[in-house]
């Protein structure tokens, strides 16, 4: 028992620090003058509460499907960027999207969470492929930071440093991933109980109190994914998706994610010594915020009209649309 806890606990850690890594270090791209050990370890630990709850509700819901994840990844966004920080509300409508949708369920969660463990599985050129696409989008998006008003550009080794030892540690959180929660992550209700009293003290007493609106949104948004994760519930007969892709050999398959600094690296370099300055991340927005708001209408639709299915045997790597 003790050891399946201890388990658990390093599979959590490991999954909050794949969604950090894809929100978070990602996202920001950069070392910031506010960065320090003791803050990158907070925020770590806070994903690992998100990541926590975002397991707890594939496990729960028997999250099987694409569609049926980008929901689950749509609680894990609103309630990072709605109860730990109040983006969710600045500009409303749009900002319910970006970055919660756009970002967190799109880019974290089905990319970074499952795209890229299905690549893994799957095998190095898989890997390598996608880890390519990657760090190209990587080091596009990395380039936009240069027109912000105030930004001094990073020097393409500084940036390389902080892409490179950010993915070394990435390439150990799905090596730890693949060897604890597919087999030994369950839902607790105990657990489940007080995260969930931990987020509703911190959304009531920090962050109501900074956006107000965020007492009738986030619930409201919160009902209706529930609704249609139960009835996922009810018709889903298939593993769901925590549990899938796990294997743990040959471990030198991890290598292929390396590729995502190397690659990013360089077009930042390019870009850098080109004197290229280009709006990048009003590019991603202007795809990636209508984006979230199509995908997440269509997987709750497609959720709500699934059909009950048998148990077919099929096993639990063999995920489909359907």
């Amino acid at each position: 028992m003790v050891l399946r806890i201890i388990k658990t606990l390093l599979g959590v850690l490991a999954t909050g620090y794949i969604l950090f890594y894809y929100s978070e270090l990602v996202f920001w791209a950069r070392v910031q003058s506010a960065d320090t050990l003791p803050n990158w370890i907070s925020t770590w630990l806070a994903y690992s509460l998100l990541a926590f709850v975002f397991l707890a509700i594939v496990a729960r819901f028997r999250v099987h499907t694409l569609w049926a994840l980008f929901l689950a990844g749509a609680v894990f966004g609103w309630m990072t960027e709605g109860i730990v920080v109040q983006t969710a509300y600045e500009s409303l409508p749009l900002s319910l999207s970006f970055t919660g949708l756009a970002w967190h369920a799109l880019i974290s969660v089905w990319i970074g969470w499952y795209a890229m463990r299905r690549a893994l599985f799957s095998g190095l050129k898989a890997t390598l492929l996608l880890s390519a696409a990657i760090g190209i989008g990587y080091g596009l998006w990395a380039i936009s930071w240069w027109v912000e008003p105030g930004e001094t550009p990073a020097s393409p080794l500084a940036f390389a440093q902080y892409a490179t030892i950010s993915t070394f540690l990435l390439v150990f959180a799905y090596w730890l991933y693949d060897r604890t929660v597919p087999v030994f992550f369950a839902p607790n209700r105990i657990a489940e109980i007080t995260v969930v009293i931990l987020f509703l003290l911190y959304f009531a007493f920090v962050a109501v109190p900074a956006a107000p609106l965020a007492v009738v949104i986030l619930p409201v948004l919160l009902l209706l994914i529930y609704l249609a994760l139960r009835r996922n519930r009810q018709r889903e007969s298939r593993e769901p998706l925590h549990t899938c892709f796990a294997r743990t050999d040959p471990s030198w398959r991890y290598v292929g994610l390396l590729l995502v600094p190397v690659t990013a690296s360089l077009v930042y370099a390019a870009a850098y010594y080109a004197g290229v300055r280009w709006y990048t991340n009003w590019i991603l927005y202007l795809i990636t915020t209508p984006t979230g708001f199509i995908v997440f209408a269509f997987s709750y639709f497609k959720v709500w009209r699934m059909k009950a299915l048998e148990s077919s045997g099929v096993p639990p790597a063999d995920v489909s649309l359907n």
